[in-house]
Order: C-alpha cells, then sequence, then structure tokens
C-alpha cells in the first residue's frame, strides 16, 4: 500500500494521545473502518489517525475525495475535527489565527462560528496578528451572508477608576482655588468652580463612551 502523507491544513490539529490512537486501532481492528479517510490533491485532508489506526490494524483503508478548493478544504478540517477534539486555548488560537490569516477580511463572527469560539476571542487574535503585520488591517468584513460591513473596533474600553477621576477634580479644584484666593472672590466664583469640575467628570465619562 502506497503510503500518503498528511495534506498541510490537516496539521492544523495535533495527533490524538496514544491511549486513544490505541483504542481507535482496537476498534477498527474488531469493527472495521467506519469513516472513510477523505483525501485531498493525494494526501490526507482528514483521517491521519483512522489511516494510521488502518496500517496498524492491517485493515485496507476506505477513501474519499474532496473536490472543493482550498478555502473549502481549511474550512472542512475544521469544521470535522474542532468539536472532537479536546484543544487546548493556544491550539485554538492557532486555529483562529490560520483562518484570519487565509482570510482576513472575514468577520469575527464568521471565524468565530467556524473555529466554535467567541467572536471577541477572534477579535483578540486579528488585533495581535494586524499589530505583528501579519494580517492587513481592513475597514470592512464580510459576514456568512457575504455582506460588507464596517470592521468594529476591538480592544477594552478606558475605564477611569475612583482613584483617577479624584485626582483630576482635585487638580481643578487646586487650580481653582489658586486664582480665586481672596476671600472677597471666593463666594463670587464658587460656581465657576463647580462648573470646571463637572466638565472634568463628564469628559472622562465621554473617553469612556467614546472607548466602548
Amino acid at each position: 500500500m502506497t503510503t500518503l502523507d498528511p495534506h498541510p491544513f490537516s496539521k492544523l490539529f495535533p495527533p490524538i494521545s496514544e491511549e486513544d490512537f490505541n483504542k481507535l486501532a482496537g476498534d477498527i481492528k474488531l469493527n472495521g473502518l467506519h469513516q472513510p479517510i477523505v483525501r485531498n490533491q493525494g494526501q490526507i485532508l482528514d483521517g491521519n489517525n483512522r489511516y494510521r489506526a488502518c496500517e496498524l490494524a492491517k485493515i485496507a483503508p476506505k477513501f474519499a475525495d474532496f473536490t472543493g478548493d482550498d478555502a473549502a478544504a481549511r474550512n472542512y478540517v475544521i469544521s470535522a475535527n474542532i468539536h472532537r477534539r479536546h484543544l487546548s486555548p493556544e491550539q485554538r488560537r492557532e486555529i483562529i489565527a490560520a483562518l484570519l490569516k487565509a482570510e482576513p477580511t472575514k468577520s469575527d463572527r464568521t471565524i468565530a462560528g467556524t473555529a466554535n469560539v467567541d467572536h471577541k476571542t477572534v477579535g483578540a487574535v486579528r488585533e495581535q496578528l494586524e499589530g505583528r503585520g501579519e494580517i492587513p488591517h481592513v475597514e470592512t468584513t464580510t459576514d456568512k451572508a457575504g455582506r460588507k460591513q464596517p470592521k468594529k473596533k476591538s480592544g477594552k474600553p478606558k475605564v477611569h477608576s475612583a482613584k483617577q477621576v479624584y485626582h483630576a477634580c482635585q487638580e481643578q479644584l487646586i487650580d481653582a482655588l489658586m486664582e480665586f484666593s481672596s476671600a472677597d472672590h471666593a463666594e463670587e466664583h464658587a460656581e465657576e468652580t463647580k462648573s470646571r469640575l463637572d466638565e472634568t467628570i463628564a469628559s472622562m465619562r465621554k473617553e469612556e463612551k467614546d472607548a466602548a
């Protein structure tokens, strides 16, 4: 039997553990191969573990050929394996990164659906890849229906702590007191001082709203 090599897309997922592989080989030897091994361009797109198990069990493998393009082949591998594998967070992020590098114009929600993760996780990986120059910055992304949508800004909103607000107001108050230090003017400008403090708080709240 001619030995087939793994397709590059199949390497998105790590091999199963030795224990699980031995169980798979034992099951195939006892019950035969139920799910065919999928080939693409003469390589194994899905089923590397089943292929090796057939060799170990000395069972003739069954094959099916994938006929889609590269994008469809990559999505097929991910869809077929994402639910059946126990993946670490880092492994999932590697899969997200591979999807973003292949199709950076796809929306975060579309890629999240393929990778079975939250769209915020996709957004975080996208931001890292953009920062390192591994994918381009895009102004619009395409959703599942093929509609172009403005890309939403990622990142956490800037939140001002109570301490930051206190110090900002304190600075404004000190400036006002120094400016209007005369007792004769203190009452006259009290309303103006209060107005300055209100403007400072309003400005900080606006920053938080704009960032969100």
